[in-house]
C-alpha cells in the first residue's frame, strides 16, 4: 500500500476512535484490510453527519454538503486530496461499493439540514433508510455479500438501529430544535410536538416511545429472520452491531424510556463483550 493511502486510512481510524461509536466495537474483530475499509466508510459518513449536527460548524452547511458530494465523486475517480476521500477511493474500488448508496446517505443529511417534517411513520422509515440502512448496505457489500436477501437484511437492520437512535436521542434532538417522532404518532397519544421540543415528558410520551420501540423490535426480528444462513460467517460484524443496539433498546425499555435525559450509552467494555458474543455465536437478545 502506498504511504499516502496508508496515512489516509490511519486518519480514518482516528476519526472512528474519537467518535466513541458502537461501530468500532462491532467491527474490531474483522481482518485488518476490511476493517480499514470500514473505517473509511464510517469516516465519510461521520463527517457528512457532522455537517448537519456539529454546532461548531460555522460555514454554510448546504455548501459544505455540496462540497462533500464533490469529494465523493473525486474519491470514485481516484482524484481526492482529502485523507478521507483518498482512503475511501481505495476502499470503494477494492470492494466495488456502489456510489448511489453514498448519494442516498447524503440525501438523508440534506433532509436534516432542511428540517423536513416527519409526518407519518413512513417518513421516519425513509429517513432511517437514508442515514442508516445505506451504511448497512455498504457494510454487507464490503463483507462480500451480494444476494438480495443480504441487502434486505442490511436495510431492515439499519432501520431498527436508527429507530433505536431516535428513541435514545429524543432529549438531545429536542435541545437542538429537532423532532424525529412522527406527528401522527404524537397525535394518536395526545402529545404535542411543542411539549417534546420543550423536553416535557409524561406517560403519554412514554406510550409514543414504547410504540416506536415495538416497531424497532419488530425490525430487529425481521432482520434476524432475513439473515442468509450461507452468509452468516461473513456477517458476524453486522450481527455484532445489531446485537449492541438491540441491547440498548432493551435497556431503554427497562428504564422506562428516560429519553428526555442525557442519551443512554452502553459502556465500551459492555459493547465489546456483546460484539465478541456475536462473533462467537453466543450472544443473546435482551
Amino acid at each position: 500500500m502506498e504511504p499516502r493511502v496508508a496515512d489516509a486510512y490511519a486518519h480514518c481510524a482516528r476519526i472512528v476512535r474519537r467518535s466513541g461509536s458502537s461501530f468500532a466495537a462491532a467491527f474490531w474483530m474483522l481482518p485488518p484490510q476490511r476493517r480499514r475499509a470500514l473505517h473509511a466508510v464510517y469516516a465519510f459518513c461521520r463527517l457528512a453527519d457532522d455537517i448537519a449536527d456539529d454546532p461548531a460548524v460555522r460555514e454554510d452547511r448546504g455548501l459544505l454538503i455540496a462540497r462533500w458530494r464533490d469529494e465523493l465523486g473525486a474519491a470514485y475517480l481516484g482524484k481526492s486530496e482529502h485523507p478521507v476521500g483518498i482512503a475511501l477511493g481505495d476502499a470503494v474500488h477494492r470492494y466495488r461499493l456502489p456510489q448511489m448508496v453514498f448519494l442516498d446517505l447524503l440525501r438523508g443529511v440534506e433532509s436534516d439540514l432542511r428540517g423536513d417534517p416527519i409526518e407519518r411513520f413512513e417518513d421516519l422509515r425513509l429517513y432511517c433508510y437514508r442515514v442508516a440502512s445505506t451504511v448497512g448496505l455498504l457494510v454487507v457489500t464490503l463483507l462480500g455479500c451480494r444476494s438480495a436477501r443480504a441487502y434486505a437484511y442490511a436495510e431492515t437492520l439499519g432501520i431498527a438501529v436508527q429507530l433505536t437512535n431516535v428513541l435514545r436521542d429524543v432529549g438531545a434532538d429536542a435541545a437542538s430544535g429537532r423532532l424525529y417522532l412522527p406527528r401522527e404518532e404524537l397525535e394518536r397519544f395526545g402529545v404535542s410536538a411543542e411539549s417534546v421540543l420543550a423536553r416535557e415528558g409524561g406517560d403519554a410520551l412514554r406510550l409514543v416511545l414504547a410504540s416506536l420501540a415495538e416497531r424497532a423490535r419488530i425490525h430487529f426480528e425481521r432482520a434476524s429472520d432475513l439473515l442468509p444462513p450461507e452468509d452468516r460467517g461473513r456477517l458476524r460484524a453486522a450481527e455484532a452491531m445489531g446485537a449492541i443496539y438491540r441491547r440498548l433498546l432493551g435497556e431503554l425499555h427497562r428504564r422506562g424510556f428516560p429519553c428526555l435525559e442525557a442519551p443512554l450509552r452502553l459502556s465500551k467494555p459492555r459493547r465489546l463483550a456483546i460484539a465478541a458474543g456475536a462473533f462467537l455465536g453466543v450472544g443473546s437478545a435482551p
